[in-house]
């Protein structure tokens, strides 16, 4: 598995944009009030849903069709601790396209720019019965313009 995760690789010339800001609240926090390691999966979650919404595909879409995006392999590089209260930038990139995954991108940044994290989840598209299908056309030229 821990081979799998290391080949979870990203373009680097994939730009990556601002999607969403988001402050990090205790809830999100360990005692010492830095934010829990796992909680940046979360944040992935939450810039891959802006990212395809600014994309002009949004979930809901895909859902409606009985699409899904089910995660294969992730990872995550923690360069600095987010700390209750800061508010966080987070930034993604489809990095790779194939026929039926996909790569997406992640920065978290402080909101003064500072790196402090950078990860990538891979995904491949699957039906309502958990079949791979390959990914929309539409999806693929929204995401190729970028």
């Amino acid at each position: 598995m821990a081979g799998r995760l290391a080949r979870v690789a990203v373009r680097t010339d994939a730009e990556l944009v601002e999607v969403a800001r988001y402050r990090v609240i205790f809830a999100d926090c360990d005692p010492m009030r830095i934010m829990y390691y796992g909680n940046h999966y979360r944040l992935f979650e939450i810039g891959r849903a802006e990212l395809f919404r600014r994309l002009g595909h949004p979930f809901p879409d895909y859902i409606a069709r009985g699409l899904y995006l089910g995660v294969i392999a992730s990872s995550c590089r923690y360069l600095r601790p987010a700390r209750y209260d800061d508010e966080l930038r987070i930034r993604a990139a489809v990095a790779e396209l194939g026929r039926a995954r996909l790569t997406i991108a992640y920065e978290i940044a402080a909101d003064d720019g500072t790196l402090l994290a950078t990860g990538a989840t891979e995904h491949a598209v699957v039906d309502e019965q958990g079949k791979p299908v390959r990914i929309p056309a539409e999806f693929r030229a929204a995401a190729e313009r970028r």
